[in-house]
């Protein structure tokens, strides 16, 4: 089977590559509390996300805008653009992954699957985390959101996956993610199945119907397993 597979909360742990990052970056400019700059950072950060993924702002304008509103609650030693590069700087350099995707990815990869990346994100931030968490090499493609110029749930960002991939065919592929906003509702656009990774439980709402649900990495390969 064609798996597209997302990145960050599916394979990375991005909430803790981003509150090593933030926290980082509060130290750097003289925030009084780090750990308290990380809490709301993240909060603003959600709202953000979600508002590109509505077609409401841009990643570009989120890119500085989250900082801008960070620095308007906190007393920070530069303006937001400076912030911003420094925390991409962090980011590039955390590449933890979730407990047991290495062995995920390896598992697909010895039941014949092939494997793609599809990711909303930087460029060089991503590659940077692919390359260092070592997992690169299970991808037969990568397909980042800022280099396509479009990106997910945007029915184009799947069109585009799939023109790009030799013998694409929609019926043999699944798409694996853990946002229904992101990947779920893109992956209806697109008329591809899902498997909604949702380990923590979170409710079923209606940005997205999941063609199925995986509380696991095993739940995941016992799915593909029985539709082979």
């Amino acid at each position: 089977m064609i798996l597209l597979i997302d990145a960050d909360d599916t394979l990375f742990d991005f909430k803790r590559s981003e509150r090593e990052s933030i926290i980082a970056t509060a130290k750097k400019f003289g925030a009084a509390d780090p750990e308290g700059a990380a809490d709301i950072f993240t909060l603003i950060n959600k709202a953000c996300w979600l508002d590109v993924e509505k077609g409401i702002r841009t990643r570009e304008q989120i890119a500085v805008d989250r900082f801008r509103e960070l620095k308007s609650r906190l007393s920070l030693d530069a303006d937001a653009e400076t912030i911003n590069e420094y925390y991409k700087a962090q980011m590039r350099g955390s590449h933890h992954l979730l407990p047991g995707a290495g062995k995920f990815l390896r598992d697909l990869k010895l039941r014949g699957h092939s494997l793609y990346l599809i990711t909303n994100g930087v460029e060089a931030t991503q590659k940077s985390r692919l390359e260092g968490s070592g997992i690169f090499g299970f991808f037969d493609g990568v397909f980042i959101s800022e280099a396509m110029g479009c990106r997910k749930p945007e029915r184009e960002f799947f069109e585009l996956v799939g023109r790009q991939i030799k013998h694409f065919d929609p019926a043999d592929c699944y798409v694996i993610g853990d946002s229904l906003t992101a990947d779920i509702k893109g992956a209806n656009a697109a008329g591809l199945k899902s498997i909604w990774f949702n380990p923590t439980g979170k409710p079923l709402t209606e940005e997205g119907v999941p063609t199925h649900q995986a509380r696991s990495y095993s739940d995941v390969l016992n799915i593909l397993d029985a539709a082979a």
